[in-house]
């Protein structure tokens, strides 16, 4: 019983640290634009914030296990040992399935056009749609069609239209949230093969240029 209490209080301690973890860094991607979006940048938040969520997992697990064992054996006629054992089990199970739930993907997400959302592409095929009748961008390795965002954008034609071809990740988190960014999935087509080597701030020194 010793070692169970001091699962739950090693767990707890430790689900305080990742719940802050988490709180923190969902609040930076949710507005880069605050205090606390200004001190964390979007990608290093959304890592930590990934990496936080995959801890909590097992911790809640752990944590819940011990207080249900605890919680049992508070009462003379759950003290049996079979009944702890089928708790558990029941316990691990319900746990298991909505990890396969989380994690197994059901169909594909949808595009903005006919190319497969499996697909792998390259800058150079990106680049060819660089008009705004054509337009792909690159976010994060992936592969957008906002060629019907682009009359959408709350933020007016040019700031899509300057950026279609090319990889504006940079100019992208700074700029949005993280609803703007889950809404822009419904564009994905397809993922960059091989490591990004233009970037949005390469793009944005060059309209500077172009402007002197």
């Amino acid at each position: 019983m010793k070692r169970v209490t001091k699962a739950l209080i090693v767990s707890g301690e430790l689900l305080i640290a990742v719940s802050l973890v988490l709180m923190a860094t969902g609040l930076a991607m949710n507005d880069p634009r605050s205090i606390i979006g200004s001190l964390i940048s979007y990608t290093t938040a959304r890592r930590a914030h990934t990496i936080a969520s995959y801890l909590f997992i097992p911790l809640f697990y752990v944590h819940a296990a011990a207080g249900i064992y605890i919680a049992l054996g508070r009462f003379e006629s759950l003290r049996k040992p079979g009944l702890r054992k089928a708790a558990l089990t029941g316990w691990t199970l319900l746990t298991s399935i909505l990890v396969l739930m989380a994690f197994v993907p059901q169909g594909n997400v949808p595009s903005g056009s006919g190319v497969s959302a499996a697909v792998v592409l390259t800058l150079d095929e990106v680049a060819k749609h660089s008009s705004e009748t054509d337009c792909w961008v690159v976010i994060e390795n992936k592969v957008y069609n906002v060629t019907t965002l682009i009359d959408q954008h709350p933020g007016g034609r040019e700031a899509i239209i300057k950026y279609c071809g090319t990889n504006a990740t940079d100019v992208f988190f700074r700029e949005h949230s993280q609803n703007d960014y889950e809404l822009l999935q419904a564009y994905y087509i397809g993922t960059i093969g091989g490591t990004l080597q233009n970037s949005s701030s390469e793009n944005i020194k060059k309209d500077e240029k172009e402007d002197d």
